[in-house]
């Protein structure tokens, strides 16, 4: 069993959910009491958070938090529509009260009085601020709301141009749509991603690749998507590699897993390579096992073996922290296809950047990265894990359209290849 621990997962979730709800509650409570709000506000506030809390620890006892389906995911929907807005309101409670102690001791150094005693009005003022700030209280619920409701399906077509060095000009224009993180687990029915394979489709790609995590955990998830799954697969040639939660599962749930995806039609390619097109007319697909996440079950060199340095080359390996690991500068692959990220699911835009809680763990999170001649792509995936919402990252369906390089960028590229 190579599996997370999910109890412990389940207990730490748990006790960050019950301290943000206990911060915001004593503080609404207090302002609630000082303003003489009806003692009704009060109570039915901690009569919810009661009932969030029982709710929560049903769900995390009867289901395991990584797969949930049926009235479990919409009672764990519910419980995180009623948390997760509380992180934005705890740290604007936590600033206000950070600022009111430097304002106190900066007024004790100077041994000045305090504004509010220097000015009668600013009480008032002071009270009016609260007000609206309570107010404002209520657009992270609508943000929240927001991504359960319609970004989590929304799925989206991001579009891309690659220019892969060596690829013979008969290939130029040849298309890949990649799609990654599916976690059959993650969807209540079939109909998400039926209209995964309906976008898919409607770009008539020349192939498809689906770089890791099928599922969250066990391999009857599929049933979820498998029929439409196979259907894609009858009509393109889909390619994969596994990720790490295509692990998170016994040796012979494993091999189910492997067994059953295979069935449906798709290639997966687990440490080895395909030769995409005909003879010297073509590209090379490598695609190794997960490697990440405590997880070493990926082997480059086995990918590689009888693929020359020159050889156009792309790489399918779900953790994009390979990349700079064991790629960048060391291995002859042109461009890495990964996901594992989910674009970390919850992102605010930022003057044309994309700033997610994410980039605090990884290097890179979504979109497009060059290193030297060497490109990364990490698709924002299309399945969720834990909180099933998400908030500025839309799910995602990549269309790389691969381009020849002028012959000047190929010998600039043969050249920098032989120092790897």
């Amino acid at each position: 069993m190579n599996q997370p621990n999910i109890l412990t997962f389940s207990i730490v979730l748990g006790t960050v959910f019950v301290i943000l709800d206990l911060v915001v509650l004593f503080r609404f409570q207090v302002f609630a009491r000082k303003h003489k709000f009806h003692r009704y506000w009060s109570r039915g506030a901690w009569i919810l958070a009661a009932i969030a809390l029982v709710t929560y620890l049903f769900v995390a006892s009867r289901r395991h938090l990584f797969r949930m389906d049926g009235l479990d995911l919409h009672l764990f929907m519910a419980v995180c529509f009623w948390y997760l807005p509380k992180l934005p309101i705890a740290l604007a409670i936590g600033i206000y009260h950070l600022v009111g102690l430097v304002g106190r001791v900066f007024t004790k150094v100077r041994g000045t009085k305090p504004l509010d005693a220097q000015e009668p009005e600013i009480p008032s003022r002071r009270a009016l601020l609260q007000k609206a700030a309570w107010s404002t209280a209520i657009l992270p619920y609508g943000m929240v709301a927001n991504g359960m409701a319609r970004t989590l399906y929304d799925f989206t077509v991001f579009k891309e141009e690659v220019v892969l060095p060596g690829l013979p000009r008969a290939m130029d224009g040849y298309t890949i749509v990649q799609i990654s993180d599916i976690h059959a687990g993650s969807f209540p029915d079939h109909e998400p991603f039926q209209e995964v394979v309906r976008l898919v489709m409607a770009t008539q790609p020349d192939a498809v690749v689906i770089t890791g995590d099928f599922v969250n955990a066990q391999p009857d998830e599929m049933g979820t998507v498998a029929r439409d799954l196979a259907r894609l697969a009858s009509k393109y040639p889909v390619y994969a590699s596994l990720g790490n939660h295509d692990h998170y599962n016994t040796p012979a749930e494993h091999r189910k897993l492997v067994e059953g995806i295979r069935e449906l039609g798709v290639d997966l390619i687990v440490n080895a390579h395909r030769r995409i097109g005909k003879g010297a007319e073509g590209f090379v697909l490598a695609s190794i096992d997960n490697i990440g996440f405590k997880q070493h079950y990926g082997d480059l060199g086995k990918a590689l073996e009888g693929v020359f340095p020159d050889e156009p080359t792309i790489l399918l390996a779900h953790d994009p922290t390979y990349w700079d690991a064991a790629i960048v500068g060391k291995a002859p692959i042109d461009l890495m296809l990964s996901g594992h990220t989910h674009g970390g699911q919850i992102a605010f835009g930022m003057l044309g950047f994309e700033v997610s809680p994410a980039s605090l763990v990884y290097e890179q999170v979504a979109g497009m990265y060059r290193k030297g001649d060497q490109l990364l792509y990490v698709n924002r995936g299309i399945g969720t894990v834990g909180p099933p919402l998400r908030i500025g990252v839309p799910p995602e369906i990549t269309v790389l359209t691969l381009r020849a390089p002028s012959a000047s960028e190929n010998f600039a590229h043969q050249r920098g290849m032989k120092s790897i």
